[in-house]
């Protein structure tokens, strides 16, 4: 019989109830499941890029496999370079890249939060803040959208306590695809700074929106010591496989943030398909166009068979369910069509009736429509 011994484990947190999150894109485990290639699945549970990775950035792949028997540049310069070029107005000494946008999360909460600190979350939301705020033994403190999801500044600022250390924003908002008004934005970000509080941007589906130059802070975080801006080459570029994100803010905070970075987490090829993407002015003019076109066609139809939406300003968005069927109903009886879509009765503020959908191409998207018909006229 072996030694049995105790290991002493940490708590995961302050709250026993929060635990990893659930997200959308978890074809893998339905292509186990199911048993069929993970490229035969409609995935509307993740909001990426419908038109797959640029070509620029494939051949980029392929030519950086020379490259793997040495370690990554740990400081991303060309990265870096190439971020500051395609964002414009940013110096590359105010970006800082890390492996996908998650990782820059839980390193702003390790840096800006410690044990007993709180930090304001708008919900609903991204249920990663709250994971990361958890973990480094701090409390979330929960503000809600008014009607519409629309954001309420002033009733978020009175959610500020002494202890508040942080404010998390996610615009646009992911699961409902709205935006935030830029000058409810600004009023939190001003407050902020005076009580000396850390903001996090979340900007990740931001070339998604139609007023992109006017919402985004990203121009603008230089000036703020207090902000970090968070961005993706996740969603927008369809490198979900590859993890790439970044965070733009003043050069002190970005210098502070860098130094507790983990090394080498930003993999070769990830920035080598980073700097060819950013690029690519053709995949992403069609890119936008494709949104528009196929974000309209569904805002179009799903009302039409009973399905209501939020107008969404993203690649996705957010409808919820009338009859009898939940949406966690509704995801299981889809995989027979080999369609995923994201239960969204886990977000915080939502029941069991809401779904997010991604927006796909028209093939995929009358697919969608088709199987939802059937199975919601049941």
């Amino acid at each position: 019989m072996g030694l049995v011994i105790s290991l002493p484990f940490k708590r995961s947190g302050t709250h026993s109830n929060v635990k990893t999150p659930d997200h959308g894109g978890d074809a893998w485990a339905v292509s186990s499941r199911l048993a069929i290639p993970v490229t035969s699945i409609m995935d509307f549970s993740a909001s990426v890029n419908p038109l797959g990775t640029s070509t620029l950035a494939a051949k980029a792949i392929e030519g950086g496999i020379q490259s793997l028997p040495f370690y990554p540049d740990k400081d991303c310069s060309r990265l870096r370079d190439a971020i500051s070029l395609y964002l414009q107005d940013v110096s590359s000494e105010n970006i800082l890249v890390g492996n996908g946008s998650t990782e820059i999360i839980h390193l702003f909460s390790q840096v800006f939060l410690e044990r007993g600190d709180e930090a304001i979350v708008l919900q609903p939301t991204f249920s990663e803040y709250e994971y990361a705020i958890d973990r480094n033994r701090a409390k979330p403190v929960a503000s809600r959208m008014r009607k519409g999801f629309k954001l309420d500044a002033d009733a978020l600022l009175s959610r500020i306590t002494p202890r508040t250390k942080a404010i998390f924003l996610c615009n646009p908002n992911n699961p409902t695809s709205t935006t935030h008004d830029r000058n409810g934005v600004e009023e939190i970000l001003e407050e902020a700074a005076k009580r000396k509080i850390m903001v996090l941007l979340d900007e990740c589906f931001m070339e998604f929106v139609e007023d992109y130059d006017h919402l985004s802070f990203s121009r603008e975080s230089k000036n703020y010591e207090n902000l970090i801006v968070l961005r993706s080459l996740t969603k927008v570029f369809g490198l979900a496989g590859l993890r790439v994100g970044y965070a733009i803010g003043s050069k002190k905070t970005i210098t502070h943030l860098s130094n507790f970075k983990v090394t080498w987490s930003v993999n070769t090829l990830a920035q080598a398909a980073g700097v060819a993407a950013l690029n690519d002015e053709d995949y992403l003019k069609e890119t936008k166009r494709l949104i528009r076109n196929e974000r309209a066609y569904l805002t179009e139809s799903l009302p039409k068979i009973g399905v209501s939406i939020t107008p969404p300003k993203a690649n996705f968005m957010l409808a919820e369910l009338h009859g009898q069927m939940t949406a966690s109903e509704l995801k299981q009886r889809l995989l027979t069509h080999r369609i995923l879509i994201r239960d969204c009765s886990g977000f915080r503020g939502l029941g069991s009736r809401f779904m997010r959908l991604a927006v796909r191409k028209r093939e995929d998207n009358l697919a969608l429509i088709q199987a939802l018909k059937e199975l919601l006229r049941n």
